[in-house]
């Protein structure tokens, strides 16, 4: 049962949640997404609470419900996998962001949370000196007419899974195999081609991380992995143990 609300909108009672902070360095997609579909399944659960994982793949193609051809024959691992759109890419350099969020817990919808990611991604890039913008049609983080994130997001049960990749350090070649989102390859961009210049991801990873938690009103908190390292770890391994950002971040509702 939801709380009541006072005249003011206030919570008459706090019920505190907790977002983890998963960070898994750099990954195979294949190990990632067991890591996701795992994670899914404890929040529909509710064995675990909220949890936002981050990440850079290994070079690989992914293709969303949008894509109905027969998978293709390409250099780079391809995986068909359960996210709305088409075809992109990923590889070291690009930051990956994961949502496994129950969006009726939060209150919101699914484009809401669309937009939210969306919003933290161009927060972070404003703090590089890049502005750009969250758009619907077509779906994504954009810098005039150039795409510098795609954004795929999948729900069941009310828990949201797959995310956004955000174009920092990486190279863009790779999106040459494919018509990412059905757009040309040429429609892509990243900072380190609008800059001229790697930039840093920690640093991005940060405020990207500080915009996401601001957007739900989630306040900073340390905490360990206790609750969710048994799921994790069985399917991660030591990387798991080793590389997972312990942190996490508590909201009153």
């Amino acid at each position: 049962m939801r709380p009541d609300r006072t005249a003011s909108g206030t919570s008459a009672e706090h019920i505190s949640r907790r977002c983890n902070v998963l960070d898994l360095g750099l990954t195979d997609y294949g190990t990632c997404l067991e890591v996701q579909r795992r994670l899914l399944v404890m929040r529909q659960n509710s064995a675990i609470c909220d949890t936002l994982i981050l990440t850079e793949h290994n070079p690989v193609i992914t293709f969303g419900r949008g894509y109905r051809d027969a998978l293709p024959d390409l250099p780079v691992p391809v995986f068909q996998i359960e996210r709305g759109g088409e075809g992109t890419y990923h590889c070291p350099g690009q930051l990956v962001a994961y949502p496994i969020l129950n969006i009726y817990e939060n209150g919101t919808g699914i484009r809401t949370l669309v937009s939210r990611v969306m919003g933290a991604a161009v927060s972070a890039l404003g703090r590089l000196g890049i502005e750009s913008e969250g758009r619907f049609d077509p779906v994504g983080v954009w810098v005039g007419g150039k795409k510098i994130a795609s954004l795929g997001i999948a729900v069941k049960r009310w828990v949201t899974f797959h995310g956004i990749a955000i174009n920092l350090n990486n190279e863009l070649d790779g999106f040459e195999y494919i018509n990412p989102c059905g757009m040309s390859a040429s429609t892509m961009t990243s900072a380190k081609r609008i800059l001229g210049r790697r930039v840093d991801i920690d640093e991005f990873r940060h405020d990207f991380v500080s915009a996401f938690m601001e957007s739900f009103d989630f306040d900073a908190e340390r905490t360990t992995l206790d609750s969710i390292s048994g799921g994790v770890d069985s399917a991660h391994g030591a990387m798991a143990q080793e590389s997972l950002l312990r942190s996490a971040y508590r909201r009153k509702a």
